[in-house]
Parts: C-alpha cells; structure tokens; sequence
C-alpha cells in the first residue's frame, strides 16, 4: 500500500507494479505507468534515441488535476499544468511521488532522469543527502529555466556562443524590433536622453527575458537579455559623460 513518510509518497510494490506498452505521445517511443493505491495515475514516457523523458501525474487528492514534466539530456525544460496551463510552481507534485519513480523498471530511464526531483535509482532516493529549500530551489530553477552551456564549467566559449546565437527564432527577431521602438521613442520622448534611452533597453531586457521564462515556457534567450542589458548600460554611461 501507499503510505506518506517526511512528504514523499513511498509505492509497496508487492501490490503494485509498472506496465508498459508503445506510447501514443509523438516523439517519445514506449511509456511506463501505474496507478498508485490512492488513485493516483503515473507515467512515464521516454525516447532513448534523443533523451528525453516525460514525467506525468494525474492527483486522485486534487480531482485528477494532471500535471508534467520533460527532462531532455539530463534537464528540465518544461513543466505545465494540464488542467490549467501554467508553465511553472509544480516540482513538489513530482518530488512528493519521487519514489514511486524511482521503482521504475528500467535503468535506461532513470539515468536520463538525471536526479531531477530527488529521483533515483532503486531505494539510493532514500539515501540522498538532505537539502535545504533554498538549495533545492536554486538547482531545480537553474535546470529548468537554463541550458546546459549558460552554467557548465568547461564548455568551449566558441561553440557555447554559437548555439546562444543558434536559438533565435521569428519572435526573438520581434522583440529586437520592439525593444529598439521603445527604446528609440523614450529617446524622442525625453528630448534626445541617451539616459532614458539607456534604462528603457536595459528595463526591456529584463522584462523579455521574464516572458521567455514564465510566459512562453522555455530558457531565455542570452543573446537576446544581453545585448539590450549591455546597450543600455553603455548608453547610460554614454549619457551620463556626454
């Protein structure tokens, strides 16, 4: 049976065990899921060929509130909730149920799992060191919301560069557009203020790369948050000596 220990909902898999069969969700090859004691539905579904993982629950507590989660290569890159659409706030409905995926039956799986949300191998989840809450905070927003080349130590400076610049798409190109209207109305706006133009482009960086996160569901472009951070604070300095 089913039972709650220190928030973590622990899977008796004498009485219940993982299933498989192909997955019907496009880009993923096979699924694994069981139905907890309690109601809950769990799965799992998962592409070896291109890493990625997709961690899905549906809460029987919550009237089947379902919520999931894709890790690819080793990293959170989204979160959402189905039955409202948020994109972020759900690591404890994964983390609570951490055990019962760390059960599943395939080792493949949980390596690519990576740890995310306390989830490891076999019974190691609970050996895990504890953490604090700002430490799990800080990793798992790091996982989610940035690449792996942002924060990886080593990585070629070149090659990190040029998939930064690799990510820019349609709706970056707009934002430029947009940023550098704003920040040219601001200049007009103040009578030729390099300093309130430079506020405006640094302001605009930062509230774009805030969409990305939370809005658009996905990392923030650096390219993109950086130039508009740096153009305003050279044209700020610009103003300030002119």
């Amino acid at each position: 049976m089913l039972k709650k220990k220190a928030s973590n909902i622990v899977l008796d898999t004498a009485q219940h065990t993982w299933k498989k069969r192909p997955s019907e969700i496009r880009g993923y090859q096979r699924t694994f899921y069981i139905t907890s004691e309690d109601g809950d539905y769990i799965r799992v579904d998962y592409n070896l060929k291109d890493k990625r993982v997709r961690l899905y629950v549906e809460i029987e507590e919550e009237g089947g509130n379902a919520y999931y989660s894709v890790i690819t290569d080793g990293k959170i890159t989204a979160e959402r909730s189905v039955s409202t659409g948020r994109s972020f706030g759900f690591t404890e409905k994964f983390r609570e149920r951490a055990m019962i995926f760390s059960t599943l039956p395939n080792s493949q799986v949980l390596k690519l799992i990576n740890r995310n949300y306390g989830i490891q191998r076999g019974k190691a989840v609970e050996k895990e060191k504890p953490q604090t809450e700002k430490e799990k905070l800080l990793k798992e927003t790091k996982q989610r919301y940035f690449k792996p080349e942002f924060y990886q130590a080593g990585e070629d400076e070149g090659r990190a560069g040029g998939r930064i610049f690799k990510t820019l798409g349609l709706v970056d190109l707009i934002d430029f557009m947009i940023g550098l209207l704003i920040a040219g109305s601001v200049f007009l706006y103040f009578g030729y203020s390099y300093i309130a133009m430079g506020v405006a482009a640094a302001f605009f960086g930062i509230i774009i790369g805030f969409v990305d996160m939370f809005f658009r569901g996905r990392s923030p472009v650096i390219s993109k948050v950086g130039f508009f951070l740096l153009s305003g604070a050279v044209l700020y300095v610009y103003g300030y000596f002119l």
